[in-house]
C-alpha cells in the first residue's frame, strides 16, 4: 500500500480511495482482465441535432445532445467529483480553389458537480460563470442536453452567400485532480468520452 502514499490526498472521497486501493490488488504480474470495461451506463452519447440561428446580428447555436454518462462519470458525480462537459463548435468556409478556411473555433464548457450538503446538482458555465442548480442528476443532464441560443460569432465574421460547413462535438471529462501517473495505470477507466463530429451545411 505504500506505493500510493505519495499520491494520496486526505480530501479524496472514500469510495475513490477504496478504488485506488483496489488497483493495488489488480496490478501486478497478472494483466487487467479484458472484461474490465468502460461501457456507458445506458443510452446514446452524441450530438443529435444542431443549427445556427441569427439574432440581433449574432449567430447562435441551438443543439440537442444525447448525454448518457459513462459509469466512471456517474460514479464520480456520486462521490462529489466534478465532471466537465465541453461543446466544441467549428465553422469552415468552403472554397473552390484555395483550401477551406476555418473562421470560427470555440469551446463552451460547463462543470457539473453534486453537493452533498445541499443535495443538489450544480452546473457552472465555465465561460460566463453563470450557475444553476437541480434537485436530480437527470434534471441537470437534461438541462445540459438542450443548448438554446448559445452565442457564437458576429455576422461580420462571415460573408453573405458564402458556402459554410459547421461542426459540433461533445467531450465529457472526469476531473478530480488525480495525478497523471494514477490515470495512466487506471487505463480502463473512462476519464474522457468524446462524440463524433456532427456536421451540417450552413446557409448564410
Amino acid at each position: 500500500m505504500t506505493f500510493f502514499a505519495p499520491f494520496c490526498r486526505p480530501n479524496w472521497p472514500r469510495s475513490l480511495i477504496a478504488a485506488l486501493c483496489g488497483v493495488v490488488m489488480l496490478l501486478g504480474p497478472a494483466a487487467v482482465p479484458a472484461d474490465v470495461s468502460t461501457l456507458e451506463a445506458g443510452g446514446a452519447f452524441d450530438v443529435r441535432s444542431a443549427y445556427l440561428e441569427p439574432v440581433d446580428h449574432v449567430y447562435h447555436l441551438n443543439a440537442t445532445l444525447d448525454l448518457a454518462l459513462s459509469q466512471s462519470a456517474e460514479q464520480a458525480l456520486t462521490d462529489g467529483v466534478p465532471v466537465v462537459v465541453a461543446l466544441d463548435v467549428q465553422l469552415v468556409r468552403q472554397r473552390r480553389v484555395l483550401p477551406d478556411e476555418r473562421v470560427v473555433s470555440l469551446t463552451q464548457r460547463w462543470r457539473l458537480q453534486y453537493h452533498a450538503l445541499s443535495e443538489r446538482y450544480l452546473i457552472v458555465n465555465l465561460n460566463s460563470n453563470q450557475q444553476s442548480s437541480y434537485s436530480t442528476r437527470a434534471a441537470a443532464v437534461t438541462a445540459l442536453s438542450d443548448v438554446h441560443l448559445l452565442p457564437l460569432f458576429d455576422e461580420s465574421a462571415v460573408q453573405k452567400g458564402g458556402r459554410y460547413e459547421a461542426s459540433s462535438r461533445v467531450t465529457v471529462i472526469v476531473e478530480g485532480g488525480l495525478p497523471n501517473a494514477l490515470r495512466t495505470m487506471m487505463f480502463w477507466m473512462d476519464w474522457k468520452h468524446v462524440t463524433e463530429w456532427y456536421t451540417w451545411t450552413v446557409a448564410l
